[in-house]
């Protein structure tokens, strides 16, 4: 299994937009096929940071879900919500 976590630190005014397009963003990816999990967690402390947490079967099902048009459109639009870009860290995990 393959999990990414995406950090993202979001304007405040940005914060609604944002929600908006990530919960079309996740409906979609959580249909994909090798997709395990696809959550997204706000932090306690800070109200506009937030971490998705992808889990994954295989490098293919991440490679398939980097070209699909609603992660590809999502990726377009953070620039306007984020105050810089996305920390993104990828673990593999043994089952």
């Amino acid at each position: 299994m393959i999990v990414i976590n995406a950090e993202f630190n979001i304007m405040p005014e940005q914060k609604q937009q944002f929600l908006n397009e990530i919960s079309e963003l996740i409906q979609a990816s959580k249909q994909e096929e090798g997709c395990l999990s696809y959550q997204l967690y706000e932090a306690i402390t800070d109200e506009n940071n937030f971490v998705m947490v992808e889990k994954w079967e295989n490098p293919q099902a991440i490679e398939l879900h980097n070209a699909t048009s609603h992660l590809q459109n999502f990726a377009k639009k953070v620039p306007d919500y984020s105050r810089d870009a996305p920390k993104i860290t990828v673990s593999f995990v043994k089952e």
